[in-house]
């Protein structure tokens, strides 16, 4: 293949795919917005921060939105990739985006991290990593599928344990961090 065949193709696959998004839009638009799903996933994106505002550490508000932003990115990268896979897809999305659900990669995943670190901070990280695994895959991801927002077509929630315990590790250890520590005093 040539370099003009080349870019024929991947030019031909972006406007099935732009073309794909302007139906999905409309779709969103005529069933989705302002309808229960949507006011839902409004109300628990909204929700999770106002939580995180009044219940946060205000000490550490800086170290912990730092732990909050990377499990954003790090959720939104995965999300990406097993949308992309196949392995699961959303309704009743917040807004028309591809592929991630709002509610939960920027908001409830965060707010949940976040929570969890400032919380009980004797208790050891792998402890709460395997809670935090545990709870969101086999509580948090059964209510989001019974309630039709999440549809699995070739994922298992235990596959989501060591994954969400990792996130959380990581979280947990930027936060920790000597370096941060020395970096980023208040004062």
């Amino acid at each position: 293949m040539n370099k003009e065949e080349k870019i024929d193709q991947v030019g031909a696959l972006f406007d099935r795919f732009h073309e794909l998004h302007q139906d999905f839009g409309r779709l969103w638009l005529e069933e989705t917005v302002f309808h229960w799903d949507w006011w839902i996933a409004f109300v628990l994106s909204i929700g999770s921060w106002i939580f995180w505002i009044f219940y946060r550490k205000k000490d550490s508000t800086q170290r912990l939105l730092y732990a909050g932003i990377f499990a954003i990115l790090i959720s939104v990268c995965l999300d990406y990739t097993g949308t992309a896979l196949g392995l699961w897809y959303y309704t009743g999305k917040l807004t028309p985006s591809f592929p991630a659900w709002l509610p939960f990669n920027f908001c409830m995943l965060p707010v949940s991290i976040m929570f969890l670190i400032q919380t009980k901070p004797r208790i050891a990280p792998w402890k709460k990593a395997v809670f935090h695994g545990l709870l969101t895959s086999f509580v948090g991801e059964p209510i989001f599928s019974l309630s039709g927002f999440y549809v699995l077509t070739g994922w298992e929630y235990y596959y989501s344990v060591p994954i969400y315990a990792l996130i959380y590790m990581f979280c947990h250890w930027l936060t920790n961090r000597d370096t941060y520590a020395k970096t980023y005093q208040p004062g």
